[in-house]
């Protein structure tokens, strides 16, 4: 089954290409991704929005990477609306199972 969604990686510099507003301040010799209080933010009220509206989403982090993702037309309109700025993605469920059930904080396919 193939979801749709976001993977946001704090560990990446490539997200604040993505998302260069948030990351003005962002001084690439010292400071990291996680550390950027205007891109957490960003990413924690989304999340938050987005599961104040629906909890047919698979949220959590895999691979140190913040994912969320659905395979549910209403749930994937509200993802795509909340993170706007960024790309929907696809990822297929089975490569999800692969990880331990306690990197998702809601897995509602589980």
């Amino acid at each position: 089954m193939e979801l749709l969604g976001i993977t946001f990686d704090f560990y990446d510099k490539k997200t604040c290409g993505m998302l260069p507003d948030l990351c003005l301040e962002l001084d690439e010799r010292y400071d990291e991704l996680e550390d950027n209080e205007k891109l957490l933010s960003y990413w924690e009220r989304g999340v938050e929005n987005i599961l104040s509206q629906t909890n047919k989403v698979i949220h959590g982090t895999i691979d140190g990477k913040s994912i969320i993702y659905s395979a549910d037309k209403e749930a994937i309109e509200i993802i795509s609306n909340e993170f706007a700025d960024l790309e929907l993605q696809a990822i297929h469920y089975k490569e999800l199972t692969d990880y331990e059930e306690e990197c998702f904080t809601n897995n509602y396919l589980a």
